[in-house]
């Protein structure tokens, strides 16, 4: 992970990850083999929407996912002006 990187953006990659292989072929039908109809549908209920907001919060490449808080310059560092 580089400098300028924090946990908030690396959490939406990690997410990202994981939503990406959950449109695998198959993957519907695992959960719902595994969980039962109703459970899995609930998961995936809550799932594809959730997945769509993480795209879509990656897709805006938000600057304040990529920068760094502990930079001196940064708004929320400790040492700025603003801060």
């Amino acid at each position: 992970m580089g400098i300028t990187r924090n946990g908030a953006r690396s959490f939406l990659n990690v997410i990202q990850k994981a939503c990406k292989l959950s449109r695998l072929p198959g993957f519907h039908n695992g959960i719902i083999r595994i969980l039962g109809p109703e459970d899995g549908a609930s998961i995936l209920a809550g799932w594809e929407p959730f997945c769509a907001v993480v795209d879509a919060l990656i897709a805006a490449d938000d600057f304040f996912n990529k920068r760094d808080a502990t930079f001196p310059d940064s708004p929320d560092s400790e040492d700025s002006p603003l801060g």
